[in-house]
């Protein structure tokens, strides 16, 4: 069968990401034998043009149709991605063939597949891994049965508009997917720094999926499941093997929820790029943690220069609030072995969480202040911090739970419009002002939902993102 995958994430100001679950599927469903397309539409200038010339050419049996990203989760200033991804949606599905199905994926959409379903009016999603299910539903289709029987993966629409959900399809040993097919996107288009369009270029790699941490907020454990299920050393560097010798990818970020889970994973994936001699810088989100010091050396060897390190909070009664198992020395001990090792960090901090007061802010940021920071100039852009303000509360999350309790959202609220958790004991006034007075003195501190220390042509970029939205 002929499938076309749509790519609707347009995000060109904060990070610009290849779509890489759109070209696992597509590598899973051309080894079955299907013929794949995918229209990617993070560069387009013209999307409805881009849509309708592409449906017309290809004239696909199936379109599936990628949500990456709901919002910025930035507070107060927050992008709501989903819209401009709905009228994309909405348009597909007023071209296409009244008999070409339609269905609906990607991370972002099963976080939120019972609210993006009614919202759309639309019966067919797949949520979790989607290799497998996507390729159950062409069978089904083939064999003009009805995809929404599948047991596992599904979820749907009935004919009285009551929402279905079946257990996500967990791939258990993901070395059995063939590398993603990046051969169908436009590998040189995606920017380290989209702000600077003679910078370098970038591909994205995954080595794992699932995460057993149990903070608050996340939305991974009920996007990829606890279990962690990891790919051999042996077949990451293959992957990146190919990477640079195929396609010229140089900078390569390891997108895993959390990179370091696993000592001995970690050191054979370096001896792997190491043994193999790729020339490569890689990235990785990264967890603070006096474990992996003595292996930071093997790491910065294989070609690591950027960990975007998730420290959230310096305060020890913040960290055990969001139920973080690491302590503010595992943060510190770690950017000291950074400075040391040259290997440049963007630390993320969180502010405002459960029982956060203004003097456990203040002993963070005090704390933070005390940090050092390598300054590469390869990925790192014009801050060393991120602050983030307060917690965008997504479903399926102990965060969403304990919101309805303190009375911050009402029982049953519908959260696809972003809403944000601020502690009770803070008024919103005085945090922002506590946050603008360590940022002054700290100008390589962003905090882009208050917009302080953007950098320079953040506002331009937002203003031709904006007028994207309207193609």
């Amino acid at each position: 069968m002929r499938v076309l995958l749509v790519s609707v994430s347009r995000e060109i100001v904060h990070v610009m990401t290849p779509p890489l679950g759109e070209s696992y599927i597509a590598s899973y469903l051309i080894s079955e034998g299907h013929q794949v397309k995918i229209l990617d539409l993070t560069n387009s200038n013209d999307s409805r043009n881009d849509i309708k010339n592409t449906i017309e050419m290809f004239e696909p049996d199936l379109i599936g149709i990628s949500i990456r990203n709901i919002d910025s989760t930035t507070y107060p200033g927050n992008l709501f991605f989903y819209l401009p991804a709905r009228n994309v949606i909405s348009y597909i599905k007023q071209i296409a063939e009244p008999e070409t199905p339609v269905v609906l994926g990607g991370a972002g959409f099963s976080i939120f597949s019972e609210e993006i379903l009614k919202d759309l009016d639309h019966n067919l999603g797949v949520v979790g891994d989607g290799e497998y299910v996507f390729n159950e539903i062409l069978n089904r289709i083939g064999k003009n049965e009805d995809p929404r029987k599948i047991d596992k993966g599904i979820c749907y629409l009935d004919n009285d508009g009551n929402y279905h959900q079946n257990p996500p399809w967990r791939i258990e040993d993901l070395n059995e997917l063939p590398i993603p097919a990046r051969e169908l996107i436009d590998n040189d288009s995606y920017l380290i720094d989209p702000l600077n369009k003679n910078g370098s270029t970038w591909g994205n790699i995954q080595t794992k999926r699932g995460c057993p941490k149990n903070c608050i907020y996340c939305s991974y454990k009920y996007i990829e499941g606890s279990n962690v299920r990891y790919r051999s050393p042996e077949s990451v560097g293959e992957e990146l093997e190919i990477m640079v010798n195929n396609y010229g990818i140089k900078n390569v970020f390891f997108v895993d929820s959390v990179f370091n889970l696993n000592y001995n994973h970690v050191k054979n994936i370096c001896k792997e790029i190491i043994n193999r001699e790729l020339d490569i810088n890689w990235g990785a989100n990264y967890i603070p943690s006096k474990k992996f010091l003595d292996l930071m050396p093997l790491m910065k060897e294989s070609g690591a220069i950027h960990l975007a390190t998730g420290m959230e909070s310096l305060s020890e009664e913040m960290l055990k609030n969001m139920k973080k198992d690491r302590t503010n020395e595992d943060s510190i001990l770690t950017s000291k072995k950074c400075i040391e090792l040259e290997i440049e960090q963007l630390i993320h901090m969180i502010i405002g969480g459960p029982n956060e007061t203004l003097e456990t802010v203040r002993v963070s940021l005090d704390l933070l202040e005390t940090v050092k920071n390598y300054r590469g100039n390869i990925w790192q852009g014009d801050g060393d911090v991120l602050l983030f303000v307060g917690m965008r509360i997504y479903p399926h999350t102990e965060l969403q739970i304990l919101a309805e309790q303190e009375g911050v959202i009402p029982k049953g609220q519908n959260l696809l419009k972003p809403k944000f958790y601020i502690s009770p004991k803070i008024k919103e006034v005085e945090l922002f002002q506590v946050i603008r007075e360590y940022c002054s003195k700290n100008p390589r501190w962003m905090a882009p939902g208050l917009g302080i220390n953007n950098p320079d042509g953040f506002s331009e970029m937002s203003n031709l993102q904006f007028a994207l939205y309207q193609t």
